[in-house]
């Protein structure tokens, strides 16, 4: 540009064609930007830079401004019409004087009111600011000049261009679809009960802009949806702090931010569930550390008191404290200016935070546990300071009654707080599991092409790393003993794994080349081949492993509330006024009964007390008795202990809500295929009826043949040869290639081994092929699909020698778990599939379900019917799937129950998900929210009988009748210790066991080795005849799956047909 800026006219101006100059300011002349905020004065212009001098502002003949410092570059208007140019543009801005979280929100309050600001996100940790703005309308310079106008410095400013885009004004509408709801979780410090989380959640519900809010007292957490274009974070942390909580982090889950992290913006990347939970941990631990010291320091007050008025008068006389003392022309009691001293440390020191959360909870109108221990405990220590002024020593005794109170109840929530914190190591010890490091393998310098590498044999390098290192695609080398680090696939070599941290199988499982292993499993044993090792090629790392996504499924049902906390919630709303309402009215009663002379003078002068004093102690009794906080624990800390023990044992619920509805659930349907199936057809039935040939050869051309398809029943055939043949066997004598391969689609194949003619198929390929069915055979055929198998021919040199039957297997724990569920848990349990009726009926069998009770030939819409019209009867239904087809169903059911090993769709659907897939885990599912909720109840129970029998005994009801009094100080102690025992009844959820599914045995005998056994006889017919007619009390391990192809005869009927 050697004759300068055509616009701000500087030789120097290298700004070229992104030129934002105005005639006032020079866009590449940064340095004295920065200078002039530093002097605090308009930008001067450099040498060459700018030289004209500022103009007032005017528009010349030509229609532009001139002469305007802040003015935006000319328009260029082509066509008559043309939207703006803009640059959106972000900057980091180092920023000085920021001290609160009303520093930051002053200054987002003034960037947000200029025009072309998208987003301000303010650190007040880092003292930054992140700005991104459309310019034109606005300039680097109106936002730094903004920043200092309200008081805040500027200290550097680091500026880059994203990318130039056409800016068209928004209409209101389009403002509205463009305004993405935003999420964040805070981490909030301060609540004990309750009633701090309802007082935070009516304080951020009530703000203009936020869309939800759930906080959970467990976990000290919020979750907050908002509009940002109308509510910033800043606002919503002002809020929660004016009402006397700290927000000790925030993590932001939005569109935008995603967006941010995975581009080249800078922004921060978003925190892990186990960072999440490790700073979890540390905080609940920093809070057992602070309640455990605050404990201590009023215990050394407290226990002086104790002390000198309860223990030591019983063995030494203390008259020298009951000499008169002078000060300032005033005598008072030694004793009670002693214990004035001792208990003032205690009342305002280790009691301040009663007074702090008291008086922010009043400021909004809610009152919780702080509220009665203040009120309380001042009640105590202004009686005493009363007596102290007016020399009442019988009065100065209440100092022993606020300090002990305030140590009982300090003891008490330090106990609170352990066993809390225990409520989560569930998924502390899940958290343990995750290793920060690999061993990546990559190929040595001798070492073949990476696609022949075989660690096993050839040359490597290993190297540690941090686990951030580690992408997908990489090769990982597990070592025995060792945890593995990451989601993959064996690439090389075999182990045995202890899946049990995770799935909660108990027994170590053989994984072996192509099998899936999962993060935060422990290798036990490795094969011996090689270096002993085991190299996983990694599938999924970060969030994306299994073990991650279960952490945060759990973590996110622990922060969802069970609907009948809302009857806790409103209990607790009108606790407070009502016992601070009774207390007062106790004291009146008692006072006026005394004065009134009802009341026996000896009662209270046998205490050596006056009628106020006598009547201020169950007044104050009845008030610090009084225990919102265990209604408050009652839920949430159930749902945590039992949320993570089902992740323990391979059971995820989704919410709290979930929880309470599957514990009321009666009817259940099943889906068959992958759910009471495996999903995998394999051979069921193997019968030879030409005893002449060899069996081994016979599976061997077997598996030659079949090995050139791809059709299911194909791979099964392959796989039963491989399975029964052995490894040596066909180390020895591979398979090979037939000759003359024929494959007719959907019926069969055929081919040439050994010089002989081979054939495979169903009905219709023999008739095809000229192959004849003797009446034997196809007898025998017809009792394997009366069986809801697939029937397959064998021919050699056009004689059939073998039928096969193929089936989906059965799970082995189906037929007992739908037993236990029909039996023990007194459930109506339903089948809905999609396959025929004949392969329906066969498993109703098996599975011991009555024929009314199966639906065949559904589809997907078919099982919503079906769950809509249990529903309509007032059932509360489960429906447990793990296909795509059941997702509809699984959505519309009361409670969905997905397998772990289906469809991802499914798995979302749903609300509980069973990482192991076996159907006996739907009984512990169901099972384990019974005894969760169960547990509530129980909790809830004894929350609301502890309150309805201590408030009256505190307030006296009984002391006519017994002569004894509730002293405060126990009633304290007993206050805090309904809490701990809320926590600790929670607590033994962690020791639940699963039932017993008992396996029931099998009573199916194959009819082909009964055949063998008794030869074909009148014997053997008498057999076949009763198999047929008691057929409904066969059991079997083998079933059909929807991916076989139906052989048989169909009568036409495509409708959905009840058995």
């Amino acid at each position: 540009m050697s004759e300068g800026c055509p616009v701000c006219r500087s030789p120097s101006c290298n700004c070229g064609d992104n030129c934002r100059c105005t005639e006032e300011f020079c866009c590449s002349n940064a340095t004295s930007l920065l200078q002039s905020l530093d002097k605090k004065k308009s930008p001067k212009r450099t040498e060459g830079c700018c030289s004209k001098k500022p103009a007032a502002s005017s528009v010349d003949e030509k229609g532009e401004r001139q002469g305007d410092p802040l003015a935006p570059p000319p328009l260029q208007v082509k066509g008559g019409y043309s939207p703006l140019a803009a640059v959106h543009k972000i900057a980091d801005l180092n920023l000085e004087g920021m001290t609160c979280g009303g520093c930051s929100g002053t200054i987002q309050t003034a960037l947000q009111t200029l025009s072309g600001i998208r987003e301000v996100r303010i650190s007040l940790e880092d003292h930054s600011a992140i700005v991104e703005w459309e310019e034109p309308p606005l300039n680097l310079l109106q936002i730094a000049d903004t920043i200092e106008s309200v008081g805040f410095h500027v200290k550097t400013i680091r500026e880059r261009v994203q990318e130039e885009v056409p800016v068209v004004k928004e209409t209101p509408v389009q403002k509205a679809t463009c305004d993405d709801l935003q999420k964040v979780t805070l981490a909030i410090s301060g609540m004990t009960c309750s009633m701090c989380s309802q007082a935070i959640t009516r304080a951020v519900d009530e703000l203009e802009g936020v869309d939800s809010v759930v906080v959970a007292l467990s976990t000290d957490s919020a979750m907050i949806k908002f509009h940002p274009e109308r509510i910033t974070m800043n606002q919503i942390q002002e809020a929660i702090e004016d009402i006397g909580y700290d927000v000790e982090n925030v993590e932001i889950d939005s569109p935008q931010e995603r967006r941010g992290s995975s581009g080249d913006g800078g922004a921060e990347p978003t925190e892990t569930v186990e960072e999440r939970w490790q700073r979890l941990a540390k905080r609940q631990t920093r809070k057992v550390k602070q309640r455990r010291r605050a404990f201590f320091w009023s215990f050394a007050g407290a226990f002086p008191i104790l002390f000198f008025s309860m223990i030591l008068p019983h063995f030494v006389s203390l008259g020298f404290l009951e000499k008169e003392i002078n000060i300032a022309g005033r005598s008072f009691f030694l004793e009670g200016f002693v214990f004035w001293l001792l208990a003032t440390p205690v009342q305002f020191l280790s009691g301040w935070d009663f007074y702090r959360m008291a008086f922010m909870n009043l400021r909004i109108g809610t009152a919780g546990m702080d509220v009665l221990v203040a009120l309380g405990t001042t009640a105590s220590y202004g009686y005493a300071c009363w007596g102290l002024w007016k020399n009442d020593h019988e009065s100065t005794h209440f100092f022993e009654t606020s300090a002990t109170l305030i140590c009982f109840i300090l003891a008490g929530k330090w106990m609170q707080t352990s066993a809390v914190r225990r409520t989560s190591e569930a998924l502390t010890e899940l958290m343990k599991l995750q290793s920060p490091t690999a061993i990546k393998v990559t190929p040595g310098k001798m070492a073949p092409h990476p696609g022949r590498f075989n660690p096993l044999e050839d040359h490597y390098r290993e190297e540690t790393v941090p686990i951030n290192q580690i992408h997908e695609g990489d090769l990982v080398k597990i070592i025995r003993g060792s945890s593995i680090p990451v989601d993959g696939r064996i690439a090389f070599g075999e182990m045995c794994v202890d899946e049990s941290c995770v799935t909660g199988e108990s027994m170590s499982v053989l994984k072996t080349v192509a099998s899936d292993v999962l993060g935060g499993t422990i290798c036990v044993e490795t094969s011996q081949e090689g270096s002993g090792a085991v190299f996983v090629e990694v599938t999924g790392v970060g969030a994306d492993t299994a073990l991650s996504q279960i952490i945060e499924l759990v973590q996110d049902a622990q922060t969802r509330s069970v609907p009948i906390q809302s009857f806790a919630d409103s209990v607790s709303s009108v606790f407070v006024p009502s016992v601070c309402f009774i207390s007062l009215l106790t004291y009146m009663a008692w006072y006026a009964l005394c004065m009134s002379g009802v009341v026996p003078a000896s009662w209270y002068e046998d205490l050596h007390e006056g009628p106020a004093t006598f009547s201020l102690t169950f007044g104050i009794a009845c008030l610090v008795i009084s225990c919102p906080c265990a209604l408050g624990l009652a839920t949430p800390t159930a749902v945590m202990v039992g949320s993570g023990t089902g992740a323990r044992l391979g059971v995820l619920m989704k919410g709290g809500e979930a929880l309470e509805v599957a514990s009321k659930v009666d009817t259940i349907v099943f889906d068959k295929t992958g759910t009471l199936t495996k999903g995998q057809p394999c051979v069921s039935d193997f019968h030879q009826f030409d005893p002449n040939l060899d069996s081994k050869n016979l599976l061997w051309m077997l598996g030659s043949l079949e090995k050139n398809s791809e059709h299911p029943l194909a791979q099964a055939v392959v796989s039963y040869a491989e399975e029964e043949l052995g490894t040596t066997y066909l180390a020895e004598k591979p398979f090979v290639q037939p000759k003359m391969f024929k494959a007719l689609t959907g019926r069969g194949a055929s081919g040439v081994l050994n010089e002989c003619h081979v054939a495979v198929g169903n009905r219709p390929f023999a008739s095809e092929s000229g192959i004849e069915i003797h009446d034997d055979i196809e007898y025998y055929m017809q009792i394997l699909e009366r069986e809801g198998k697939t029937a397959v021919l064998v021919s050699v040199n056009g004689t059939v020698c073998l039928v096969m039957g193929i089936a989906d297997r059965l799970k082995s724990d189906a037929t007992a778990s739908v037993a236990f569920l029909r039996d023990n848990m007194k459930m109506d349990v339903w089948m809905v599939t999609g396959d025929n009726r004949n392969t329906a009926r066969a498993i109703a069998r098996q599975l011991g379900l009555p024929e009314n009770r199966v639906i065949s030939e559904a589809l997907p819409a078919a099982k919503v019917q079906k769950v809509r019209s249990l529903q309509a009867q007032d059932r509360i239904v489960a429906m447990v799937g793990d296909g795509i087809n059941d997702s509809p169903a699984l959505a519309e059911s009361d409670v969905g129950i997905s397998l772990g090993s289906g469809a991802k769709i499914a798995t979302e659907a749903s609300d509980m998900v069973l990482v192991r897939g076996n159907v006996a885990d739907v009984c512990t599912a169901l099972h384990l929210s019974h005894t969760i909720f169960r547990r509530i109840q129980l909790n809830l129970l004894f929350s609301l009988l502890y309150n309805c029998f201590g408030i009256p005994i505190a307030a006296g009801m009984f002391y006519p009748l017994v002569q004894r009094r509730l002293p405060p100080m126990l009633a304290g102690l007993a206050m805090a210790l309904s809490s701990v025992s809320v926590v600790l009844s929670s607590l033994t959820l962690r020791f639940y066991r699963p039932p017993s599914v008992t396996r029931r045995p099998s009573s199916v005998t194959a009819w082909a080795r009964e055949m063998e056994r008794r030869g074909r006889s009148a014997e053997g017919n008498e057999l076949r005849e009763n198999l047929l007619v008691n057929d409904h009390l066969a059991r079997s391990d083998f079933t059909e799956t929807t991916a076989i192809v139906n052989n048989r005869s169909s009568n036409g009927n495509a409708q959905d047909n009840i058995v």
